[in-house]
């Protein structure tokens, strides 16, 4: 029922291949070397379009960041991943989140761009609101010269 399989030759022919290419375990708490040449490609690419080294260095913080925490391969990085990470702290302000997504966001479809990764993992994530602040009110001592004048 099953086909027979000449193991002998299959672990030949696999060994024959492998031995073509370096194989590095990446460990459990590893930032995956992968995800992290695949930033140094962005930041190099972004320099060369003349972003300042201000931007450049606020990329790099933000983009390591990430890794840290998701420490996957770029291409195996999912929408998921990317919510978890933005959404990690509750005490940051919506406008340090949109930044944070402003950051992937340009990352990952530049990657897409570039054909490194098939799919976009942030194309599904939408900018979060902007806070809405109250207007601040006048002082009773305000009225009252507004009255007056």
């Amino acid at each position: 029922m099953y086909p027979t399989i000449d193991v002998e030759n299959t672990k030949n022919k696999l060994s024959t291949v492998l031995s073509e290419y370096y194989i590095q375990r990446v460990e459990l708490g590893e930032v995956h070397p992968d995800l992290e040449d695949k930033i140094q490609l962005f930041i190099s690419a972004k320099k060369l379009e003349g972003l300042s080294p201000f931007t450049l260095d606020n990329y790099l913080m933000e983009l390591s960041m990430f890794a840290d925490i998701v420490k996957r391969k770029a291409e195996d990085i999912t929408t998921a991943d990317v919510r978890m990470y933005l959404s990690q702290d509750g005490n940051i302000r919506m406008s340090t989140i949109r930044k944070k997504s402003s950051v992937l966001k340009s990352f990952f479809s530049w990657l897409a761009s570039e054909e490194y990764i098939k799919r976009d993992p942030t194309t599904n994530i939408k900018a979060p609101k902007d806070e809405y602040r109250l207007p601040k009110s006048l002082s009773i001592e305000e009225l009252e010269l507004l009255r007056e004048s």
